[in-house]
C-alpha cells in the first residue's frame, strides 16, 4: 500500500535518489523510513478529519465532487447573507462507500470520519481566489483514492475535467507541476537536481491521474492496489 499523499513529495525525491543516484548521498539521503516508535498516549485517538478549502462557485465545487467522485453534499451552513460554509463526505457505512448511509446518518458521525471536504464560500469576492497552481502555497495537492483507476480516468474525461496528466504518462514538462515554482522558492536548485527530482515525480507518479478542481486545486487520484514501487 502507498504512503500516504501528503508525504508524497518526499517520497518521490528519496525514489530519485534511490533509482538514480544523481545527487550526493549527504544532500539526498534517499528513503528513511520513519521509527516503529508509539506516539504519546495523550494523542491516541487524533486523526485529520477534513480539509477547508475556499471556493469561487459553492454550487459547481459541491456538483463536481459529487458527480465526478461521488461524494455526498452533507450539509450548507449560511452563517451570513453572504457567509457560508459546506461539507462534503463518502458515505463511510463501508470502505469507499461501499454501503448506503442516509445523509442524517453520515452527519452523526461526521467527527468519527475522516476524509472529508470544507468548502467556504464568500458570495461577495470581486475577483476569483487563484488556486494552488496559480500561486504557491502550503497546499499542493489532494489525494483521492479510486478503485478502479481507468474508469475514474473516463468519468473524468466525461465530465471535462482538466487532466495535467493520465495514466501511464510521463510527468508534464510545462505548465504548473512542471514548474520549479510549484513546491516554493527553488531558485537554488541546479537544473541536475531539479531534473533529478521530476525524474524521480515521473517514477513514482506513473500509476496516478494529476486533474485541477473547477478552482484550479491540484488533484492526485490514486489506485487502491496499486504496485508497490518500493520494493526491489
Amino acid at each position: 500500500m502507498l504512503p500516504k499523499a501528503s508525504t508524497m513529495l518526499f517520497l518521490a525525491w528519496a525514489k530519485a535518489s534511490l533509482v538514480l543516484g544523481c545527487v550526493p548521498q549527504a544532500e539526498t539521503p534517499g528513503l528513511v523510513m520513519g521509527p516503529d516508535t508509539p506516539t504519546a498516549p495523550e494523542t491516541i485517538g487524533q486523526f485529520i478529519n477534513h480539509v477547508s478549502l475556499n471556493v469561487n462557485n459553492l454550487t459547481r465545487s459541491i456538483e463536481f465532487y459529487r458527480d465526478v467522485f461521488g461524494m455526498r453534499h452533507l450539509f450548507t451552513y449560511n452563517l451570513t447573507p453572504h457567509i457560508s460554509f459546506s461539507y462534503m463526505s463518502h458515505s463511510q457505512g463501508g470502505r469507499n462507500g461501499s454501503a448506503y448511509q442516509t445523509t442524517a446518518e453520515m452527519l452523526r458521525y461526521k467527527n468519527n470520519n475522516a476524509g472529508h471536504l470544507e468548502f467556504v464560500y464568500l458570495n461577495t469576492t470581486k475577483n476569483d481566489i487563484p488556486g494552488s497552481p496559480k500561486q504557491t502555497s502550503t497546499l499542493n495537492h489532494i489525494g483521492i483514492i479510486v478503485p478502479d483507476l481507468e474508469a475514474a480516468q473516463e468519468r473524468m474525461e466525461a465530465y471535462g475535467v482538466e487532466i495535467y496528466k493520465k495514466i501511464g504518462a510521463p510527468m508534464p514538462t510545462d505548465g504548473y507541476t512542471a514548474r520549479k515554482s510549484s513546491i516554493g522558492d527553488a531558485s537554488n536548485l541546479s537544473d541536475e537536481e531539479w531534473a533529478t527530482f521530476q525524474a524521480g515525480m515521473a517514477e513514482f507518479n506513473k500509476f496516478c491521474i494529476f486533474a485541477s478542481d473547477p478552482d484550479g486545486n491540484l488533484l492526485e487520484i490514486l489506485p487502491l492496489n496499486e504496485p508497490d514501487i518500493f520494493a526491489s
